[in-house]
């Protein structure tokens, strides 16, 4: 199999996301498309790592506790942190908890956004409602990249703790998953 550096990230995750839409017959709004591809790509950058640093429920707590203005934002990353973990991360028993926590910080989010701004962003009204859909889009997309766990795994063997700064700038695939040839 070989690997190649992929520059365009965005254009990389949006072409998997988009794919794996189509294959799990999930319809959705272009702003919501985005927003997933928005996410994909800071998973694989640095940004990514504070989607992953504390326990959803302290979040969510959190996230509830923050000031007008605040929370919405808050509950953006509950919801983003638990759309990650469920879709690229998670064990099958753990997917319902992060559904439940990522439907109800993601509705809140977009209640909160009507409530202080007028409008109701699509995305986040979409994802409230399609949450384990898109968990699915997900992990599906994560599968067609086959984003190479096995180099993640080989930083962990050699003991560097360094893997997100590899992924931050490049993104390396197979070629395989994309031409079917390894």
């Amino acid at each position: 199999m070989a690997i190649e550096a992929c520059a365009d990230l965005r254009g990389f995750f949006q072409g998997m996301v988009l794919e794996a839409m189509r294959r799990q017959r999930v319809g959705a709004e272009a702003e919501t498309t985005e927003y997933v591809t928005d996410l994909l790509v800071a998973c694989a950058g640095t940004d990514g790592a504070a989607l992953l640093d504390r326990p959803l429920v302290w979040m969510l707590d959190d996230a509830m506790a923050c000031e007008d203005g605040v929370r919405m934002h808050a509950l953006c990353a509950t919801g983003d942190a638990a759309l990650a973990r469920s879709g690229l991360f998670a064990a099958p028993d753990d997917v319902g908890y992060f559904t439940e926590v990522g439907k109800f910080a993601y509705r809140g989010a977009a209640a909160e956004a009507q409530r202080t701004g007028g409008g109701s962003p699509v995305a986040l009204v979409e994802l409230g409602e399609k949450f384990p859909e898109f968990v699915e889009v997900l992990a599906e997309a994560s599968a067609l990249g086959d984003v190479t766990k096995a180099l993640v795994r080989r930083y962990a063997a050699q003991g560097v703790d360094q893997p997100k700064r590899c992924l931050s700038s490049s993104m390396y695939v197979s070629t395989a998953s994309r031409d079917g040839r390894s």
